[in-house]
């Protein structure tokens, strides 16, 4: 047995058996069979390693390699909102809390691209109330009833994050506003719609012709009368 081999199977924790495994140059067969030995030697198993494994720099490095991309084409595969983003009002917020469980192992039991398919709705929007529901959590508690839990859902993330009180102060004053808005659609409504004139055309008037000034006529030279022969 190798020295490298030796060393990975002295590893005292799952950090340090990653660590030594990947500067051994052995084969993979061969670290199969020591991850087996040492597994049996220390009493760690499989989810020790991988636990190890994802914390690992070296392996963390890997896992971002083409990330980007990946992620890119996951949004895109799943986007099911048509270019159009999804209204929550507090139906849907009910909807959405209803299916929005975790199972016994912590998991949620629907994936974000599944609850984006049944809300026509994209990954970041589900992941958007998803965020908004732990900022939720956190101010009311678990025992908050769930009538309380969608009114908070129905504010946006940055008044969340000012605390319990920005949400209170904001209640507040969209309750005193509230007869304003409703007066003045009241009295909008009773307004009479305002008629409309319609305007003829006007019509078109005929141009006017330049009148003729008169010609003043030639003065006709008048013939001289007759002379009459003087009688002698």
């Amino acid at each position: 047995m190798t020295k490298s081999a030796i060393a990975i199977l002295e590893s005292k924790t799952a950090e340090e058996y990653i660590d030594r495994s990947l500067k051994a140059k052995i084969s993979p067969a061969a670290k199969a069979k020591l991850a087996r030995l040492w597994m049996e030697s220390t009493g760690f198993g499989k989810e020790d390693i991988l636990r190890a494994r994802n914390r690992h720099p070296y392996w963390k490095r890997k896992k971002m390699e083409g990330s980007t991309e990946r992620t890119r084409r996951r949004l895109s595969e799943h986007n099911y909102s048509g270019g159009a983003s999804v209204q929550w009002d507090q139906t849907l917020v009910t909807k959405f809390l209803g299916l929005n469980h975790k199972g016994p192992d912590g998991r949620y039991e629907h994936k974000d691209w599944q609850l984006a398919e049944r809300f026509d709705a994209t990954i970041p929007s589900i992941q958007y109330m998803r965020r908004k529901l732990s900022k939720v959590k956190f101010l009311l508690g678990i025992r908050a009833s769930q009538g309380k839990v969608v009114e908070y859902l129905l504010r946006a993330e940055s008044v969340l994050s000012r605390g319990r009180k920005a949400v209170e102060e904001l209640k507040t004053v969209r309750a005193k506003a509230l007869p304003k808005v409703e007066a003045k659609a009241k009295r909008s409504a009773a307004k009479p719609a305002a008629r409309t004139v319609v305007h003829s055309a006007p019509r078109s008037e005929k141009p006017k012709v330049a009148s003729k000034k008169a010609v003043p006529k030639k003065a006709t030279a008048k013939k001289p009368a007759p002379k009459t022969a003087r009688k002698r």
